[in-house]
């Protein structure tokens, strides 16, 4: 193997472990919190040593961060997939909330938002990446928005605005339902989602 082929097969090798801590990251945070996840937790579900993670990610923000923007990539890349399907801007808009509100009770992905929202409060690095993981989300949302003002689907609003409204529902419906509110399921959530939307949109 050539020196090149070598410098590639490490580069590869080491794209592998960080896939695989992170994603271990994902479960153990989920799981137990992140003040509650320690380093060789995260290892021992990854099948490292405590060193190899802390190799890739010196802190637990670190790895925090890095998870939620795994999951958060993964989303937008589903949405773009999945929306670039559907021609009718009420089903469009209809789709990207059944993607990105919580799925039930304990759902890993909001359950990681949870930690983020707390780690922002107390640390300024943590809210900027916050800002800048939810900005490519929410340009989704405000362009299937527009799509539907465009095409003459939704009454005539100011876009930022209603997403910005759509988006903090999103946000505390799925709350409600990641932590189990007494009443609140998956199918109410997109019921009152739909409420909410036909409110702020029909013509």
């Amino acid at each position: 193997m050539t020196t090149s082929g070598v410098i590639d097969s490490r580069r590869a090798k080491g794209r592998e472990r960080e896939a695989l801590i992170v994603a271990a990251a994902i479960e153990v945070i989920a799981e137990r919190g992140l003040p509650y996840t320690r380093i060789s937790d995260v290892a021992a579900r990854a099948g490292m040593t405590p060193g190899h993670v802390t190799y890739y990610f010196p802190s637990k923000n670190d790895l925090l961060m890095r998870a939620i923007g795994v999951s958060e990539a993964g989303l937008v890349d589903e949405l773009m997939t999945s929306l670039g399907k559907v021609r009718d801007p009420w089903r469009r808009l209809d789709r990207l909330i059944e993607l990105s509100v919580a799925t039930g009770p304990g759902d890993p992905g909001w359950v990681l938002w949870f930690q983020v929202w707390l780690e922002g409060a107390l640390d300024d690095t943590v809210a900027l990446e916050h800002d800048a993981l939810g900005a490519r989300w929410r340009a989704v949302l405000r362009d299937v928005v527009d799509y539907g003002v465009t095409r003459g689907a939704f009454r005539p609003v100011v876009v930022d605005e209603v997403a910005d409204v759509v988006s903090a529902t999103i946000d505390g419906l799925s709350i409600q339902l990641t932590l189990g509110a007494n009443g609140m399921s998956r199918s109410r959530l997109l019921t009152l989602m739909r409420l909410t939307t036909r409110a702020l949109l029909t013509p």
